[in-house]
């Protein structure tokens, strides 16, 4: 007899991880109340050969598919291959250097419903910390934490942008909505993009602080090599990002702010943003989506970045 699906995949995008790949694994497991319910899916992004993720535990080998690239996919493309692999009807999306509070399988089928998505509590490791999703910062299209916790209300558990390294959906409608742009590059952008493109398809975010995921954030010295690197793929993401979604009237005072900040990275990123179809990406975005841009800012009652009213087009 066939075993049955299992209820959760846990998706993990995993490049030079190594044993903290799992170390995550092992976690989720210990943490669930239902493990027997529980795969995991983890995407090896092209890491150097010492430091492919690595699952040394039997029981935890059984449950585990690890997909292999030879090529670098970046973090939206890994998560978007780990879903084509999953078979669980819910996906857990979450990093290869995190860990799991009890109960987090059973509290995750008891929370979701149709439409909506999940954003965790995310614990800092190294200090007391804790992030409650995100809101979006305008016209820059970055992020900042939510630092303080929501109030109980339904409503007001709603929020902008879902925690990246917690993001809870089911698989249907991470499948319906397309999951991550893989127009984007490598790193930076991909959680907002996909969470405001969620909201204008007709889904929720609502937060949960029934589920902690505690995340290992990297040192000030790892985040300075790991970011300078990454810079152009990040500029690149903010601009592809506004142009999706933002009034075509910010889009100008997006790509002037960048400019400003990073002018060693705008020219590449512009070429990049044509090359890859950033226009055409907001034609198919207005065409297929039943709200607009402008519908999100009601929502929220969305300023800009110094407190300004958003305009409409």
């Amino acid at each position: 007899m066939r075993a049955a699906p299992p209820g959760i995949s846990v998706v993990l995008p995993a490049r030079d991880e190594g044993d903290r790949a799992g170390a995550t694994i092992a976690s989720a497991l210990d943490a669930a109340a239902g493990p027997d319910g529980v795969e995991f899916v983890v995407v090896d992004d092209c890491s150097a050969p010492e430091r492919r993720p690595s699952v040394t535990d039997a029981a935890a080998r059984r449950r585990t598919t690890v997909v292999r690239s030879d090529r670098h996919l970046g973090v939206g493309a890994a998560r978007n291959l780990a879903a084509r692999h999953a078979r669980g009807r819910v996906l857990f999306v979450t990093d290869a250097h995190t860990r799991f509070s009890d109960g987090w399988d059973r509290a995750a089928e008891r929370l979701l419903a149709p439409g909506r998505i999940l954003s965790v509590t995310i614990l800092d490791s190294s200090s007391a910390w804790r992030g409650h999703g995100c809101r979006l910062i305008v016209p820059y299209m970055g992020t900042r934490w939510n630092t303080t916790v929501p109030d109980p209300a339904p409503h007001d558990r709603q929020v902008q942008v879902a925690s990246s390294a917690g993001t809870v959906v089911e698989r249907a409608l991470f499948t319906r909505l397309g999951g991550y742009d893989e127009g984007m590059v490598h790193y930076g952008g991909f959680e907002p993009e996909f969470s405001v493109r969620a909201w204008r398809a007709g889904a929720e975010i609502v937060h949960t602080a029934d589920i902690e995921i505690t995340h290992r954030f990297k040192p000030k010295e790892e985040v300075a090599s790991f970011v300078g690197a990454a810079r152009t793929a990040m500029v690149h993401n903010c601009l592809r990002f506004g142009t999706a979604h933002l009034p075509e009237s910010m889009i100008l005072e997006m790509v002037r702010l960048h400019a400003l900040e990073f002018p060693d990275h705008i020219r590449e990123a512009l070429v990049m943003l044509e090359e890859r179809g950033a226009w055409r990406r907001r034609e198919e975005l207005a065409a297929t989506l039943p709200h607009g841009f402008a519908w999100f800012v009601r929502r929220f009652d969305l300023r800009d970045q110094i407190g300004r009213p958003v305009p409409e087009d």
